[in-house]
């Protein structure tokens, strides 16, 4: 056996060269051990020192600190091809960070500026490493060209720092459904699904189209625009019908309304007809009698006949 550098690991990982044969006498660890290199056998030694230092480092996107140990051990052990690899691409991370810095950007901005160069196993890092530095300078819930701190703490793995930053956020532009969509997100990855239907549902029935749906945490709702248009056939932008379609496939419960301010015709005049369904949907599930009820299947109907004929027979 011969062990390889993990930088993510504080223990070397073993690779398998040749297999025992089964008529084979087990070896002797101890007497082998005299044979071999000290390298491979010094388990605490200085290579896995610079190993471990550069661990940490990296953990917390310190590429000035990973890079100078990752160094020292190239230094050390000049023919390991993966470390060198490794130590090179960490190096040019932090040559690229230190010169956006020279040039006036806080370390968010410069954060932000190698976002193109980051590697898929430090993306993590560098969305923690984003998020304290934008707190940091401008405070809890700040963003940074139109991308809230609190999701970067979600792509970083931190839900529950998401969910606090981004009621920040949210309290800071209550009228921004795009960071009322990555509310929802964080509250999702905590497995809190009936809070963050609710936020969804109230984001998708005001500004649809400013959700971002591309990753989406609750599959439901990332699939409500799909059903909108190849299930449902509805007609033009299949993203103004999501709520309306969350509310008939159960994805959403409806909000409770008073339907006199709930349908100020001076409010529903401004409404595209998705969003406008979705209102007279709500007032007919929340109707007193059978003639209010009538009233608003009939502008559900002027809206989109398809959609209120699966409302009202739907499918077995």
């Amino acid at each position: 056996m011969v062990e390889q550098l993990d930088l993510f690991t504080r223990m070397p990982v073993p690779v398998l060269e040749t297999a025992q044969a089964p008529d084979e006498q087990p070896v002797d660890v101890v007497s082998a051990s005299a044979q071999v290199l000290p390298e491979q056998t010094d388990l605490f030694g200085d290579r896995w020192l610079r190993a471990s230092a550069a661990h940490d480092a990296l953990r917390s996107f310190d590429l000035e600190g990973a890079a100078e140990a990752l160094g020292k051990a190239v230094m050390l052990y000049p023919t390991d091809t993966k470390l060198l690899q490794r130590a090179e691409l960490v190096s040019r991370l932090a040559d690229r960070l230190r010169q956006e810095s020279r040039n006036g950007k806080s370390l968010a901005e410069a954060l932000a500026a190698i976002e193109a160069l980051v590697p898929a196993f430090l993306a993590a890092q560098w969305h923690r490493r984003l998020a304290e530095s934008m707190e940091a300078e401008r405070g809890t819930g700040a963003t940074f060209d139109g991308v809230p701190a609190g999701l970067h703490w979600l792509r970083a793995g931190d839900a529950i720092r998401a969910e606090q930053s981004l009621r920040s956020t949210v309290a800071n532009a209550p009228t921004d459904c795009r960071m009322r969509g990555y509310l929802a997100d964080a509250l999702a990855a905590q497995q809190r699904l009936s809070q963050a239907r609710v936020v969804y549902r109230d984001a998708l029935s005001t500004t649809p189209w400013d959700v971002d749906f591309t990753n989406l945490v609750d599959i439901a709702v990332r699939d409500l625009p799909r059903l909108a248009k190849y299930e449902y056939e509805l007609p033009s932008a299949p993203v103004e019908w999501s709520a309306s379609v969350g509310l008939i496939e159960g994805v959403f419960l409806p909000p409770v309304v008073d339907n006199r301010d709930w349908l100020d015709p001076m409010v529903l005049e401004r409404l595209v007809p998705g969003l406008r369904f979705f209102r007279w949907l709500v007032a007919e599930r929340a109707a007193r009698d059978n003639e209010q009820r009538i009233a608003c299947r009939r502008e559900m109907k002027a809206l989109s006949p398809s959609l209120l004929k699966r409302l009202l027979q739907p499918e077995r």
